[in-house]
């Protein structure tokens, strides 16, 4: 195994004839899915690889000697201003968003909190806060708004532990 290529957030790695992407950080990354006051909480976010918004699950990689559920915390925080204690995260399975060229295995956490709050503060890459309610969820998937394959395997976990 060697690898091809380094950055600080991922390594392309050639084994024998076969390529795949490791990447920094995504074992103790997060993806979280927050429920507010009977909505979804995503983020709108432009992705290059797709040159286009997408509506997603707020996510990223851990940081070293960051525990997930701790990442799950910061990660929320920084992408949508709500302030969460790691320890109300319920762990609900964990992705791997393209086993053919990622190695990333990604756990999944949900919260549910009684009220909305105003967001005054977001990452930068984040363009928006998007609530979408509960019960539209499906529709929003119908309808191509949601896209997001992360975000789909992610509600795909919330509803098998529903």
């Amino acid at each position: 195994m060697t690898i091809e290529y380094e950055n600080p957030w991922f390594s392309v790695v050639k084994q024998g004839k076969y390529h795949f992407i490791k990447e920094t950080g995504s074992d103790n990354g997060a993806v979280v899915l927050l429920e507010a006051d009977n909505n979804f909480v995503f983020v709108k976010v432009f992705r290059r690889a797709q040159n286009a918004f997408l509506i997603e699950a707020p996510r990223g990689y851990g940081e070293k000697e960051e525990t997930s559920r701790e990442s799950a915390a910061r990660e929320l925080f920084e992408e949508t201003g709500y302030k969460i204690e790691s320890c109300q995260f319920k762990h609900i399975g964990t992705i791997q968003p393209n086993s053919a060229i990622l190695s990333s295995t990604l756990p999944v956490y949900y919260a549910k909190i009684d009220k909305r709050i105003e967001v005054s503060a977001i990452d930068s890459e984040i363009t928006e806060v998007v609530y979408i309610p509960t019960d539209q969820i499906m529709n929003s998937i119908m309808s191509g708004q949601i896209t997001d394959g992360i975000t789909l395997a992610a509600l795909a976990l919330y509803w098998a532990n529903s």
